[in-house]
């Protein structure tokens, strides 16, 4: 009692008694350490005495694996705050204008009415240019690659009409064809199939554009158009020195290579090329045949090493 007395009074009786009084099984403590202990009152068995102070060190808890995750994105800054009274800013009002060069033809127009071959493949006349393509396949047989001029000794015979129903004809057999029109003069082969008028040929012919970027698709999935383009002081020469060379590329990517040579001899540094067809035709109105102007054109083109495998008449 007399330790619970001196742990309540806080006076020093107990240090005195504790060399007085023998030690027992009671004593379990040194008195006087640096952590005294403490007494706690309560519970039947009497006071309980609590062990010396201790820090308690937390076991470390093992961080948990970190996997790799999207990081959320940063919320948006908040907007500045606008005092009640401030003038409001000034805004930027916008307008797109467009600049992109459009199509030479007005929309809802398309492709000539004269391609029959093209708007109506069972007309009579159809029958007819599937005909000249049998008659032109049987010529050229054995070739993988075929190139044909078409020329004419008058303005008016019809040559890019006929060319152009025979390509289609020929599109739509399953050959790969491409037109390409050489007539500078008088170009119609854009207008016919309603596609713009170039960049074309003279542009390539004269490096402003690789020939990939200048051939235009058509209504027909596997004919392709290179137009005329728009000529200039240079493109006839330079027709007669890289034209051969730009019909030898055409015919690795494509099964015919029809030329519209327009009216012969209006360039003649073009009508020199015609050796670098496999054919040249005529086209000619019917009743033009036995003029001596059709004769001697037959004439020219055999001495310019064309090679000159028939002609096509035409009437209205």
């Amino acid at each position: 009692m007399s330790r619970v007395f001196s742990a309540m009074t806080g006076t020093n009786l107990a240090r005195a008694i504790s060399i007085e009084e023998p030690a027992g099984p009671d004593d379990a403590f040194v008195v006087g350490s640096e952590s005294p202990p403490f007494v706690e009152i309560g519970g039947p068995s009497g006071p309980i005495f609590s062990a010396p102070h201790k820090p308690v060190v937390e076991a470390k808890k093992p961080e948990p694996r970190a996997f790799p995750r999207i990081a959320a994105p940063a919320p948006a800054p908040a907007a500045p705050a606008v005092a009640a009274d401030a003038a409001p800013a000034a805004l930027l009002s916008v307008r797109f204008h467009d600049a992109a060069p459009r199509p030479a033809h007005r929309p809802g127009t398309g492709p000539d009415a004269g391609l029959v071959a093209l708007h109506f493949p069972d007309h009579a006349v159809s029958s007819e240019y599937r005909q000249l393509r049998d008659e032109v396949r049987k010529q050229l047989p054995e070739a993988t690659s075929r190139a044909l001029t078409f020329t004419a000794a008058s303005p008016d015979a019809g040559t890019t009409t006929v060319l152009l129903n025979l390509a289609v004809t020929l599109a739509r057999g399953g050959q790969r064809a491409v037109v390409v029109d050489t007539n500078f003069t008088r170009p119609g082969v854009a207008a016919k199939l309603a596609l713009q008028a170039g960049p074309g040929l003279a542009e390539v012919l004269g490096q402003h554009l690789p020939l990939p970027w200048a051939l235009q698709p058509t209504p027909v999935q596997s004919l392709q158009v290179l137009t005329a383009g728009a000529p200039n002081d240079h493109t006839a020469g330079a027709v007669g020195r890289d034209l051969p060379k730009l019909i030898a590329q055409l015919r690795q990517w494509f099964d015919w290579v029809l030329i519209d040579a327009g009216v012969w001899g209006v360039v003649p540094e073009r009508d020199a090329t015609c050796s670098a067809a496999d054919a040249v035709y005529l086209v000619s109105r019917e009743g033009d045949v036995e003029r001596n102007e059709f004769a001697g054109l037959k004439t020219w083109v055999k001495q310019l090493g064309g090679s000159l495998r028939g002609y096509v008449t035409t009437r209205a």
